[in-house]
């Protein structure tokens, strides 16, 4: 009896075993990249995504399935979700400037506050240096699709912000992580208040914030318009968002599903990038039109934010927060720029 019941055991196995060689090429490696974001669902943002995860699942005959976790139910700020990336509960997600550098330090660069006056004057600076970044994110581990661009960030507030003393007694959000910028506006004598991008609205609400800084489309996205009044007509950084998969989870899929991935997510990052500043300009309208007033900066105070935010940043980069050769090649290209702008 034992013989009889070992033998059909065998027989068993083998059966199974013949059936998965029948099986589609890489239907028993199956594998199911977990994605995390703050962005809330039904946002352009999640659609064009979901839409992206679908023709990955199709071209690769259902050997790659990319499950999106939207607004911040799977992690409320970078380093929730690199603690759960590091377990295996999550395998990436989409960060923007301010946490990218929790995972690769210079990969904030171009945030940097006040760096930049234009969009002529970012293009010039990235089509030189996204290669590097993107190139130190990849060696740090992490595989990315490109930068999308959103535009710049204006300051937001209850009360109009046109001159430092304006700010005292102010509640000025800062993403929670970012010291850069927790920096610079130390220097400039204004007190910040951290918190994960999630708790923000809460926080307009309560009058734990009274101001802001976001830029137009995040505002409206995010629905943190609701409780401001005025936006101050000054840029006061870049805002950009990467989305980054575990470079070892990544490296399970098979060559052939990478390069759709890749294809994919590159094409889906491009349009976003593509679109991203006429966006935020087309938003920064609507916000006007909703009701937001714009408030003019004293112009000879300017000159000396920008001032006192550059002395910061030099300290920050002297303490090694990023690459200060990088700092410094970036704040030639734009001086380059500047020039040839001048002529």
């Amino acid at each position: 009896m034992q013989a009889k019941f070992q033998s059909g055991v065998v027989a068993t196995a083998a059966l199974f075993l013949t059936s998965l060689s029948l099986l589609p090429a890489g239907a028993a490696q199956a594998q199911t990249l977990k994605l995390s974001t703050v962005v809330p669902e039904g946002s352009a943002w999640m659609v064009q995504m979901r839409e992206g995860a679908k023709e990955i699942r199709e071209r690769t005959d259902g050997r790659v399935e990319i499950k999106l976790y939207g607004g911040g139910v799977q992690g409320r700020n970078a380093r929730q979700v690199q603690r759960k990336m590091r377990t295996g509960q999550l395998h990436g997600g989409a960060f923007t400037a301010g946490e990218l550098a929790v995972f690769q330090k210079d990969a904030n660069l171009y945030s940097l506050p006040m760096m930049f006056n234009d969009a002529g004057e970012v293009r010039y600076v990235r089509d030189r240096l996204d290669e590097v970044l993107q190139g130190r994110l990849e060696k740090a581990g992490y595989v990315t699709f490109g930068f999308a661009g959103g535009g710049f960030a204006y300051l937001m507030s209850n009360q109009p912000l046109a001159s430092l003393d304006d700010f005292n007694g102010k509640k000025v959000w800062t993403p929670e992580g970012d010291e850069v910028a927790f920096a610079a506006f130390k220097k400039l004598g204004i007190a910040p208040v951290m918190m994960p991008t999630t708790d923000v609205l809460t926080g307009l609400q309560t009058d734990l914030l009274d101001s802001v800084g976001v830029p137009p489309v995040g505002a409206i996205v995010f629905q943190w318009h609701t409780r401001l009044k005025f936006i101050t007509d000054l840029p006061v950084a870049y805002v950009y968002a990467a989305l980054l998969i575990d470079g070892k989870a990544f490296s399970r899929l098979s060559e052939p599903d990478q390069t759709v991935v890749r294809e994919v997510f590159g094409r889906v990052y491009g349009n976003f990038d593509a679109g991203g500043v006429d966006e935020n300009l087309e938003a920064l309208d609507a916000l006007q039109e909703s009701g937001l007033e714009l408030v003019e900066p004293d112009e000879g105070e300017v000159a000396q934010w920008r001032e006192k935010v550059l002395e910061s940043l030099e300290e920050e980069a002297g303490k090694g927060i990023f690459d200060q050769d990088l700092f410094e090649q970036m704040r030639q290209l734009l001086a380059e720029y500047r020039a040839t702008q001048a002529d």
